[in-house]
């Protein structure tokens, strides 16, 4: 279903555990001028389980380091498209851009892989997001064209990246960490 109907009805308006508003407040006192802006509520919300910040953050850094800035970027928003994590794809809505997407080619993210304008690679890590997301497991059609077009780490790269990023969607969605009011929104 499409953000402005469906099973979006259930994601929530309000976080079930709070930020730690200290941990927002440095955050933002610490975050450098002119980047895009660093996921604040999630980081002050994971603040209650250290140890599971520290997962997180070191399994986006493990499986994303290496990918192509831009295909990295378009499996992330696919990913925060398909969980319908308003949070996510808006803070990667920023590092998409600053990674080289339009903000056209950010919208057709959001739309059936047919009509976008995609290269064969960007079609194949797109679809790898979706299998991921309708059952846990990539295909093997899609997994045949990954090892054809990417060495085994980066193979594995992209599926880690799309698993960490639809766990992280998880949390995001299940706790009802609310995007920071600078974020870009669903695109129209």
């Amino acid at each position: 279903m499409a953000p402005d109907g469906g099973h979006d009805d259930r994601r929530l308006t309000t976080p079930r555990i709070p930020p730690v508003e200290k941990v927002v407040a440095k955050a933002r006192a610490d975050a450098p001028e002119g980047r895009p802006l660093r996921p604040f509520h999630l980081a002050a919300t994971l603040a209650h389980h250290r140890a599971g910040r520290a997962a997180v953050e070191q399994a986006a850094a493990a499986f994303g380091d290496g990918l192509d800035p831009r295909l990295r970027e378009l499996v992330i928003l696919r990913m925060g498209w398909d969980t319908r994590s308003q949070y996510e794809f808006g803070q990667h809505t920023l590092a998409g851009r600053a990674a080289g997407l339009s903000d056209d080619e950010i919208r057709l993210v959001t739309r059936p892989l047919a009509e976008g304008a995609w290269t064969p690679t960007e079609t194949l890590v797109l679809r790898m997001v979706d299998d991921i997301h309708a059952d846990d497991m990539v295909s093997d059609e899609v997994y045949a064209g990954l090892a054809t077009r990417f060495d085994d780490e980066h193979a594995i790269g992209f599926i880690g990246l799309a698993a960490t990023y639809r766990f992280v969607c998880i949390i995001l969605n299940s706790l009802g960490i609310q995007p920071e009011p600078e974020l870009p929104r669903w695109p129209s």
